[in-house]
């Protein structure tokens, strides 16, 4: 399995743990950004990186002042802390790269592209380099076609070459004085592996009640698994939470999954952080019988409307206070957006399935049965800390890339 996440904070022009940040923090940042991606993509496939749009907007955060900054702190969800002190839990985030004999591999990176001849405040280049590891490059940026060879080649770098081509020469200018750079890439085989062999040819069914043939694997072994209640009488109103650990126990994928009876719309609405902390202290392990879809999502995601709509809009405007930044106080954020890349598979690297057909009894069985044949929901979090690294649904398993984000518009 692989995702990547990439968030780039793009054209800032001129007009002309062991912190005391709660455990939740990242997880409502989590919930309240799929809540905007979902007002607006109503029948879509949702991914994203809450890991890499935290570290991101906290490399801004660090050139903010005045109401800018105030209303970061708030939309992150760091108005309960003393100023500054957020820094340290994101400096956390940034640090959670894995060691060579890790089960998995998990690299966060971050670069700052500095225009040749802008002044960027010394204090601001070394709270970066502290906090984020940022590394920093001068370039022109009037000469936009290198400048986008050398951010994509440094993307490849830091993406095992998963993600090509992630910024074009349109996206800068003369106007262009500054671009934050943030990626992360995760690889994990799963604990217990799905035997390519048993992958069949399966109906999956939507929400508007078509039906799609997709591969999907099969296994049966030990997970860890709930039912919940959406406190409705509809379908019973149970839903499954499945939850699939990677080798090392430490990362896992959480499935949930309504009745098929069930629209994931109707579900969607009762996900809070605290929430996903109930599914995470409550599923026990216990054999049970897992149909998952192999799929492959990638998605761009303009990410200024759902800053906008969750409160940060001086950031956008000729408003912006980015003085702790640069004393050069036209300069505000032009461009926002990320990218994100999943690959769902039996082993965690590409593998052939076999064709044919498998059919399935929904009667009673010895174990519960997750037969994810319609949409659901997902999460992979790091089970100790519980900071979320991606979050998505997944609506259309055979769109093998669903983009939301078009540079010409931007």
């Amino acid at each position: 399995m692989y995702f990547l996440g990439l968030l780039s904070l793009l054209a800032l022009q001129s007009e002309a743990f062991k912190t005391n940040v709660p455990d939740e923090t990242i997880a409502e940042l989590s919930v309240n950004v799929y809540n905007q991606l979902r007002a607006s993509r109503e029948d879509e496939n949702i991914l994203f990186s809450p890991l890499s749009i935290a570290i991101a907007m906290g490399m801004v955060e660090l050139g903010a002042h005045g109401t800018t900054l105030k209303e970061i702190r708030h939309s992150m969800g760091f108005d309960g802390l003393k100023n500054g002190e957020e820094f340290a839990f994101l400096k956390e985030l940034s640090d959670m790269t894995t060691a060579e004999e890790s089960h998995y591999v998990l690299d966060i990176a971050n670069s700052l592209y500095v225009q040749n001849g802008f002044h960027v405040s010394d204090k601001f280049l070394q709270l970066v380099k502290k906090y984020f590891k940022a590394e920093v490059e001068n370039v022109d940026f009037s000469q936009s076609a290198a400048v986008a060879t050398q951010i994509n080649k440094w993307v490849e770098n830091h993406t095992n070459s998963m993600i090509k081509d992630f910024v074009s020469s349109r996206d800068f200018g003369a106007l262009t004085h500054l671009a934050l750079i943030n990626a992360i890439y995760f690889k994990g085989n799963w604990k217990s592996q799905f035997r390519p062999e048993n992958t069949r040819t399966f109906s999956f069914t939507k929400d508007d009640e078509s039906e799609v043939q997709i591969p999907m694997m099969y296994q049966q072994g030990e997970f860890y698994y709930g039912e919940f209640s959406d406190g409705s009488n509809e379908a019973g109103g149970i839903y499954q939470v499945l939850e699939i650990p990677y080798e090392g126990d430490e990362i896992s994928m959480m499935i949930v999954l309504s009745r098929q009876e069930v629209p994931l719309a109707t579900l969607e609405p009762l996900v809070k952080a605290s929430l996903i902390n109930e599914w995470a202290n409550s599923v026990k392990k216990q054999k049970v019988e897992v149909y998952l879809p192999r799929f492959t999502v990638e998605q761009e995601i303009d990410l200024k409307d759902v800053w906008r709509g969750l409160g940060i809009t001086e950031l956008f405007s000729s408003s912006a206070d980015l003085t702790a930044m640069s004393d050069n106080k036209e300069l505000y954020l032009a461009k926002a957006f990320h990218k994100a890349f999943l690959e769902v598979n039996e082993e965690g690297s590409e593998a052939a399935a076999a064709s044919g057909m498998i059919a399935i009894s929904r009667m009673a069985v010895l174990y519960p049965q997750v037969i994810v044949d319609h949409p659901f929901f997902f999460l992979v979090r790091n089970r100790r800390t519980g900071t979320v690294l991606f979050m998505g649904r997944v609506m259309h398993p055979e769109a093998m890339n669903s983009s939301g984000h078009d540079f010409e518009k931007l």
